[in-house]
């Protein structure tokens, strides 16, 4: 799942979201239609990493607390730090310090040491940088602040109120903002208008209590098949951020991810590149925009023949592997070895 959000987020950035631009290509208008959709679509990606980082946060806390018997705040903090900041930091310096991809603006590079680098995306707009891609770190990163406090101190029915709450809080933003608030990139960096894909991973561990949904194949088949319905639908129906899409479409893209997360809950995957690729996502999210400039630098831009675009792409992709692979063994590696020391639970092997 973790893979599945990247490559969807990397379909966005490095596709068309117009059908009429692969008439170039040769392609029929529905194909184009169909390809736009998916372009469209991919953004949702991120909804789908908050989703699993509110499971994945809240299952931890809650089994050290049943493990245990309480909540090391300070541990926690630790942990996300070891796992975060450094290819965080490693990134806003890099863009910060490297101009041949587009600098990063002073007041950007602030607002990001500052963990509100999505604030400025919504009030200024993004960044001519590939670093505007690091938009979702900060929301996560005030989701970690705020949240273990709440697992600590509540009891699991105030546990149940807040998250619910979250979940009302993000539908109410984006009503407000569709009634007369409504300009660009004031709803998907807005921290608000999230937390309804965070608040349904949370309520999924809520609600499973460590366990995992028993299904049978076809109802997994079944969750698959409406889950990429909806994110498609919403792709081809929020190429334009319409109040109507605002209000109706987001929790519709926070449904489908959640159909697609229950319809894998408690599978056991043995394909070892994908466990790799889903390990190596965090340096996937972060590099692909660099690795598409690259690219792109060095075509000269990805308009042109079929082979000249194809190039591009999977040039794109495998650039954003290999740069991924390299941070995750000589950067973030060592600080997650470091991290263990700090865990009271199991999470998941460097």
């Amino acid at each position: 799942l973790r893979f599945f959000a990247f490559f969807a987020v990397y379909l966005t950035h490095s596709l068309s979201h117009e059908a009429g631009d692969y008439a170039r290509y040769h392609l029929p208008h529905m194909a184009g239609e169909l390809m736009a959709a998916i372009a469209t679509s991919g953004r949702f990606g991120v909804q789908l990493f908050f989703l699993l980082s509110g499971y994945l946060i809240t299952s931890l806390l809650l089994r050290e607390r049943w493990v245990t018997g309480h909540v090391s705040l300070r541990s926690f903090y630790v942990r996300r730090i070891l796992r975060i900041w450094p290819l965080y930091f490693f990134a806003l310096l890099l863009a910060a310090l490297w101009p041949w991809t587009g600098r990063l603006p002073l007041p950007y590079f602030v607002g990001y040491l500052l963990l509100a680098g999505n604030w400025m995306t919504v009030f200024l707009g993004p960044p001519a940088s590939w670093a505007s891609v690091l938009w979702p770190g900060p929301i996560l990163q005030q989701f970690y602040l705020l949240w273990p406090p709440v697992i600590k101190f509540f009891s699991r029915a105030g546990r149940l109120y807040v998250a619910i709450g979250l979940v009302a809080l993000a539908n109410i933003t984006r009503f407000y903002l569709a009634t007369g608030a409504l300009r660009p990139y004031s709803v998907f960096p807005n921290t608000f208008a999230e937390l309804d894909s965070i608040g349904a991973g949370v309520l999924c561990a809520i609600a499973l209590k460590g366990s995992v949904p028993l299904l049978s194949t076809g109802k997994r088949l079944l969750l698959v098949y409406v889950g990429f319905t909806l994110l498609l639908g919403c792709g081809y129906f929020g190429r334009v951020e319409t109040p109507t899409f605002v209000v109706a479409g987001y929790p519709c893209a926070v449904a489908g991810c959640l159909a697609l997360f229950l319809a894998v809950c408690g599978m056991s995957f043995t394909f070892r590149p994908l466990i790799y690729l889903g390990k190596i996502s965090y340096g996937l999210y972060v590099y692909h925009v660099l690795a598409l400039w690259l690219i792109g630098l060095a075509l000269g831009g990805k308009a042109g023949t079929p082979a000249r675009f194809l190039f591009y792409w999977f040039g794109g992709l495998i650039l954003t592997i290999v740069l991924a692979s390299a941070s995750y063994r000589w950067l973030e590696s060592p600080f997650l070895r470091l991290k263990e020391k700090f865990a009271a639970v199991k999470s998941r092997p460097v």
